[in-house]
């Protein structure tokens, strides 16, 4: 089937805007989860309360498939529509419908003409399952599963091993738990809790560290208070203003970043550029 090339469409405009987004809050995620893997290495010494350690509970034996598995979405099919963005003579974005309905579709997000988001709807037209595939052998490493358009599990390949270690479990759309298959053996070795909801940069990470499959005692790491990470909390104290273009010469400097400080030291205003009619100057002083 012939590639049709055409102008910009606020309709695929819209959908790179949002995959792109997507992918950079993943990366943003995947920088998170390393950040806490590494600190976790780092304090996995460190003893927790009992208290802590029992959330995890003795548990059973868990065992998960690590093999990336891609859901077919048959690009080449006959009615397959293919929409060139960037008028370069490639299918950008492939749309395939059942019944006159989309059922799925393949993004090149990079124009390299290499499939990078994959995306799967249900006959409800919501997003049922997406795969990403960000590095360049186009191998899938991270599947997102929906329920009802909201998701629930992510499944992500975090190593070069090629396979699953890694799985996020959602609530409502917020992240509620994950299991970590360390080294490759099917089996989880790592338990992640998230006792804060709007702190998901601080969790509990329970291990096992004798090979048995089960969290054990003096495992647990809590990465926020143990290693003294705390997520910055600058909407309290940081206020960003836009530079002052009304008055002439007033082009943007460092000084237009102002803040308010929490502690008494009153208010720093952004400025630049020529000052105020009125406003004394070093040199009329």
């Amino acid at each position: 089937m012939a590639t049709h090339q055409r102008g910009p469409d606020p309709t695929d405009e819209h959908l790179l805007s949002n995959t792109r987004d997507e992918s950079l809050r993943s990366g943003v995620g995947w920088i998170s989860a390393a950040v806490g893997l590494t600190l976790f290495g780092l304090q996995l010494g460190c003893t927790s309360s009992m208290q802590q350690e029992a959330k995890a509970g003795a548990g059973e034996v868990t065992q998960r498939d690590t093999t990336v598995v891609h859901e077919d979405c048959d690009i080449n099919a006959a009615g397959a529509e293919k929409l060139d963005a960037n008028a370069d003579g490639r299918a950008d974005i492939t749309i395939v419908k059942s019944g006159g309905r989309e059922v799925c579709r393949a993004v090149d997000l990079n124009f390299d003409g290499n499939i990078d988001s994959w995306v799967y709807l249900d006959e409800g037209g919501k997003v049922r399952r997406r795969e990403f595939a960000y590095g360049r052998d186009n191998r899938i490493v991270e599947i997102r599963v929906y329920s009802g358009g909201q998701l629930a599990q992510m499944q992500r390949v975090t190593t070069l091993a090629g396979r699953l270690d890694t799985w996020h479990f959602y609530q409502s759309g917020r992240l509620a738990r994950t299991e970590r298959d360390s080294d490759g053996d099917g089996v989880i070795d790592q338990w992640w809790e998230y006792p804060e909801a709007a702190k998901p940069n601080c969790p509990l990470i329970h291990a096992d560290m004798d090979g048995d499959g089960r969290p054990d005692p003096g495992g647990t790491v809590d990465v926020c208070k143990e290693t003294g990470y705390v997520p910055p909390e600058r909407s309290k104290h940081y206020k960003y203003r836009s530079p002052d273009f009304s008055r002439p010469g007033a082009l943007p400097t460092e000084n237009d970043v102002g803040y308010e400080s929490s502690g008494g030291g009153g208010e720093k205003k952004s400025g630049g550029g020529a000052p105020d009619k009125g406003e004394q100057t070093e040199s009329d002083k």
